[in-house]
C-alpha cells in the first residue's frame, strides 16, 4: 500500500502514519486484537521502523492498540461492556450541565452559529455521500459528530469535562460500525443532533434531556447490535 498522503503540509511522517493505521483499522485490513509487527508495517507503508513504532505509540496512548508481554501490540477490541460503559459516561456528562449550556447558547450567537453550521454541514455530508463503504466520507461523518458533542460539552464552560471527552476513546466507536451501520442511521443521528440544537435553542430542560438520553441510548443500541452480529459471524 502507498502512504495516504495529505494536502496539510504541517502534518509529519508520524501524523500521516497514524491516520493510515487507523484507516486500516476502520477497513478492517487490521482485525480487533491483530498483532501489528513494526518490521511489516514499515514495509506496508514503505518507510522506516522509527516512525511506525512513533505512530504506535501515539496510538497506544489514544487507546487504539494495546500492547501485552511477550505478546507485542494488537489491535484493540471492544466489548458490548466497554460500549455501555463509555456511552453511560457520556450520558451523564451531557445531561449533568443541560442548565448552563442552555443559559451559554441563549447568551452567545457565536456558540448558536457553530452548533447550527456543523449539524447543516453534517446533514449536507449524510446526503450528499453517494458511496456508504467510501472511508474518507465515513471519516468526515464521525468528524462532524465528534466536534457536535465537543462543541455541546464546550458550552458547559466546564473545561475539564471537555477534557475528559477527548481522552474518552470515541475511535473505538468508529472502528466498529464502518460498512456495519446503515445509512438510515447514519441520517438519524443527524436528526438527533438537530432535535438537541433545537431543545437548546428553545431553552427547554426536560426535553433536551429527553433528546440527549435519546441519541445516547440510540447509538450504544447500534453498537451493540453490531457487536452480537460479529460474535455469531
Amino acid at each position: 500500500r502507498v502512504l495516504f498522503r495529505s494536502t496539510d503540509k504541517k502534518e509529519t511522517l508520524v501524523d500521516l502514519l497514524c491516520k493510515n493505521i487507523r484507516m486500516d483499522i476502520i477497513t478492517q485490513q487490521f482485525q480487533p486484537g491483530q498483532r501489528l509487527r513494526t518490521k511489516e508495517l514499515a514495509v506496508k507503508y514503505g518507510t522506516s521502523e522509527t516512525p511506525v513504532k512513533l505512530a504506535l505509540n501515539r496510538l497506544m496512548n489514544e487507546q487504539v492498540v494495546e500492547s501485552f508481554p511477550r505478546q507485542g501490540i494488537r489491535v484493540r477490541s471492544i466489548s458490548e461492556e466497554d460500549a455501555k460503559e463509555t456511552f453511560s459516561i457520556r450520558l451523564m456528562m451531557d445531561l449533568f450541565f443541560v442548565k448552563e449550556i442552555i443559559e451559554s447558547v441563549s447568551m452567545n450567537q457565536q456558540l448558536r452559529e457553530a452548533l447550527q453550521n456543523n449539524v447543516d454541514a453534517h446533514y449536507q455530508a449524510v446526503q450528499s455521500a453517494q458511496d456508504h463503504t467510501d472511508v474518507e466520507l465515513f471519516l468526515l461523518n464521525y468528524k462532524y459528530d465528534y466536534e457536535f458533542h465537543e462543541l455541546y460539552l464546550k458550552c458547559s464552560g466546564n473545561k475539564k469535562i471537555v477534557e475528559i471527552y477527548r481522552n474518552i476513546n470515541l475511535f473505538l466507536y468508529t472502528n466498529y460500525i464502518f460498512r456495519k451501520q446503515s445509512e438510515e442511521r447514519d441520517l438519524a443521528s443527524v436528526r438527533e443532533h438537530q432535535g438537541i440544537l433545537q431543545a437548546i435553542l428553545s431553552k427547554d430542560e426536560e426535553l433536551l434531556r429527553e433528546k440527549v438520553t435519546e441519541h445516547m441510548n440510540n447509538s450504544v443500541n447500534a453498537i451493540c447490535k453490531i457487536l452480537r452480529i460479529e460474535r455469531m459471524l
